[in-house]
Order: C-alpha cells, then sequence, then structure tokens
C-alpha cells in the first residue's frame, strides 16, 4: 500500500504480510514543500515492476496510444493540466500544457474515453470558477479546447467516472466543497453531459468519495467522506 504523507512531505509504503496486515512503512521524502496528495502506481519503464509518481493532483493513462504510461497533472497555481508523455526508459519527454481557464484552480483529475473513441479523455475539477472541465482527446497528442460544466455555487474538490444509470455511458461526479452535496453528471456518450443533479450530504461539507455496490444490487453507490 502506497500513501501519500501530505504533512510530512513524504511517500510511505506498506508491504503486505501473508497475515493480512502490513509491515511497518518505510519513508520515502519528496522535497521540501511538495505536500504530496495523490500517488499514482504503474510500470513507467516497462521491466514489469510496478513504480510510483506522486503530484498534488494527477493520474496516469496512455494519452497517446503508444503503449507507455503517460502522466497528467493539475496544475493549481498556474491554471493549467500539464501531460507528460512517458516513453521506454521511465523517462518523460514531451510536455504540453492545457488551459483550465484565469482562476480556475484545477484540483482532483480524472479520464475516460467520454466520446467512445480509443482515445483517453480527462475530467478535471475547476476549484476556482465552480465548474467541471472536459477536454477531449485529439488523438494525435493534442487535446479540444476545455468545456466547462457549472457546479452552480459549489466548488468541485474530488471528481471522478461511472455508469450510474446503467446505459453503458460514463458519467461523472463531483463533490462540493462547502455547500453539503455533490453532483452527478449523466454522460450522452459523444463527451458532452447533461446539467448535474445535486444530492444532499446531509450537514457535512463533502471532501471525497469512492464509488462500488455497496448491496451487491448490481448498480454503482456512492460512499461520501
Amino acid at each position: 500500500m502506497v500513501v501519500a504523507n501530505h504533512a510530512v512531505n513524504a511517500v510511505a509504503i506498506y508491504f503486505g504480510q501473508n497475515s493480512s496486515s502490513f509491515s511497518t512503512p518505510i519513508q520515502y521524502p519528496t522535497g521540501n514543500g511538495s505536500t504530496p496528495y495523490i500517488v499514482a502506481v504503474g510500470d513507467f519503464n516497462t521491466d514489469s515492476i510496478l513504480d510510483i509518481a506522486v503530484a498534488n493532483f494527477g493520474i496516469t493513462g496512455d494519452f497517446n496510444n503508444d503503449n507507455y504510461l503517460d502522466l497528467a497533472i493539475s496544475n493549481y497555481g498556474t491554471d493549467n493540466v500539464q501531460i507528460l508523455f512517458g516513453n521506454e526508459s521511465g523517462t518523460f519527454a514531451a510536455v504540453i500544457r492545457l488551459s483550465t481557464g484565469l482562476g480556475s484552480h484545477p484540483n482532483s483529475i480524472t479520464v475516460g474515453h467520454f466520446n467512445q473513441d480509443v482515445y483517453l479523455d480527462i475530467d478535471v475539477a475547476n476549484y476556482g470558477t465552480n465548474q467541471i472541465g472536459i477536454l477531449l482527446n485529439n488523438g494525435n497528442g493534442t487535446f479540444a479546447n476545455q468545456v466547462n460544466y457549472s457546479t452552480g455555487s459549489a466548488s468541485p474538490y474530488s471528481i471522478g467516472v461511472g455508469d450510474f444509470n446503467q446505459d453503458n455511458l460514463l458519467d461523472l461526479i463531483a463533490t462540493n466543497n462547502g455547500t453539503d452535496n455533490l453532483a452527478v453528471f449523466l454522460g450522452y456518450g459523444n463527451g458532452t453531459f447533461v446539467q448535474p443533479r445535486m444530492y444532499s450530504t446531509g450537514a457535512s461539507s463533502s471532501i471525497s468519495f469512492a464509488v462500488c455496490d455497496v448491496n451487491k444490487d448490481h448498480r454503482l453507490d456512492i460512499i461520501v467522506v
């Protein structure tokens, strides 16, 4: 198990043991002021051994279909998403930056085939402008300009994907910090989404969530924290 330790600028690795427990963690520093928030695990140098990437907000995916893992990182302070294209050696060569708009302060980021082609698209939570942004992959190492969907007066913090209405099309979910609700955007399958339906989370301001079939009825449920 890999954990990002935000407060101490480190990543901790807990190795699993036969007793279904974990070893004492080994800490790896990420640098002063790095405040890691997200870890992504993948085989970046194709040696069949898992590697770790650390960021404030980021995700892995093969964005140019060359069979090497790339990284997508949201840059809160500079209002953009940065794509680092991976190569066989586990390093990253070409870098592109995709604007998310002035003052957008992108946070959480996720990916999916939102228009049902073979190229991974990007969904980003724009905390500063109360929007989620969709960046469709053009398939040639570039992305279309961001299309925004409003979350109203709420600031989206965490986002994710899932098929919540069982139509075999990807939908989106966003937790709205400060408004005690979460938003679900149903997908049309062509890269666009309906305006969100809001669901109350009670008296608590939601920050994160998990998606799974809690009651085994073959429908995705949402656990909010």
